[in-house]
């Protein structure tokens, strides 16, 4: 299914109820700090407030984090302690220190596997579905419905691309397709993120897979690819000119990268899909600062915090669908299973 059909559909659904509030909160769990009328924003700001800082688990860039987190600051005099990892390491962070009983972290931003995680969660006790937890943006219904998960929420989809080193490759000689990163020119040139170190990778070639089959990847594996344990590392090895070509990246990767000097230029192919970046929230019995957590989930829920958190070309915000390109495809729920088969195409 393309992006313009699951956008249709859920926009229409979503128009369906417009102007309608959900009541939720009477089915809710009792906050752990004081219980919050669910639309009641004055008295979630003053209690989140009286919490004075949380915890935030993020798989968004460094740069994307540090500017929402200060933004969320100087709005409320909240302060957030971050942590940055990749998806996968997060997750398995998270469940580590929640079996453990010492949950840490008062909310997450995670993309690959979030839906499947946050279930897992839900049924453990960690974590609370994000629909019933009385977010003013939610209950208000200015988040829109389409990217509402139930037990998370999408703010932000990091659409997959590719990037070159402009110092090595000339733009018109530079790939324009997935398909122009097989030409035999960069063989031994390719920079690759190892698939393993998040599931969201594992969305990108899933797709690719879809469109190209398996003659795409015997020429991909020809290409003698560079692997790398991360996409950091990899677009450092990029930037620093040791390779002319890296896929997949995303535009926060390549914006910090661009922002301190290197030589590097992004593509956007029409056909790709995206790193779909959701909030998961610990449970108010389990969270240190549950206030502050839904005043920040609200915060990136509201449209003034997701224009914020969409800030760089090549994200799309959940309040302007028209910035996803013509062919883009929803990852599949299903893909995180792949892993295995998918290393097994790129030849790792």
């Amino acid at each position: 299914m393309t992006m313009r059909d699951w956008v249709s559909r859920r926009r229409a659904m979503w128009l369906a109820v417009a102007g309608a509030t959900m009541a939720l909160a009477a089915g809710g769990p009792a906050l752990a700090q004081g219980p919050v009328p669910a639309a009641d924003l004055p008295a979630l700001i003053k209690a989140a407030q009286a919490e004075g800082e949380f915890t935030f688990y993020s798989a968004a860039t460094e740069n994307v984090a540090s500017r929402v987190t200060k933004a969320f600051a100087d709005k409320y005099g909240i302060k957030a302690q971050f942590l940055r990892l990749g998806s996968a390491a997060l997750l398995q962070r998270y469940a580590t220190e929640a079996e453990s009983g010492k949950i840490v972290a008062d909310i997450i931003l995670s993309g690959g596997n979030s839906v499947p995680f946050a279930r897992q969660g839900i049924a453990k006790g960690w974590i609370e579905p994000l629909s019933k937890a009385g977010i003013p943006a939610v209950t208000s219904g200015e988040f829109p419905k389409a990217f509402d998960r139930d037990v998370s929420a999408i703010v932000q989809v990091q659409l997959w691309q590719f990037a070159y080193n402009n110092e090595k490759v000339k733009a018109a000689d530079a790939p324009k397709d997935w398909p122009d990163i097989l030409n035999p020119k960069y063989k031994g040139e390719f920079i690759l993120p190892d698939p393993a170190s998040s599931d969201a990778y594992v969305d990108l070639w899933a797709a690719l897979y879809a469109k190209y089959g398996d003659e795409f990847f015997k020429k991909l594996r020809e290409q003698d690819p560079r692997l790398f344990p991360a996409g950091v590392p990899a677009m450092q090895s990029l930037a620093a000119g040791e390779g002319a070509v890296q896929a997949p990246v995303t535009a926060p990767q390549t914006k910090a990268m661009q922002d301190k000097g290197a030589p590097l230029t992004i593509v956007r192919p029409s056909y790709t899909t995206g790193v779909e970046m959701q909030l998961i929230l610990t449970d108010r019995a389990k969270a240190k600062s549950p206030n502050a957590a839904r005043l920040f989930a609200n915060f990136l829920m509201s449209a003034e915090g997701n224009k914020l958190l969409n800030a760089e070309v090549g994200n799309v915000s959940v309040y302007d669908t028209t910035a996803f390109p013509p062919e883009y495809v929803s990852p599949d729920p299903g893909n995180a299973g792949r892993k295995d088969q998918i290393r097994k195409l790129l030849g790792l």
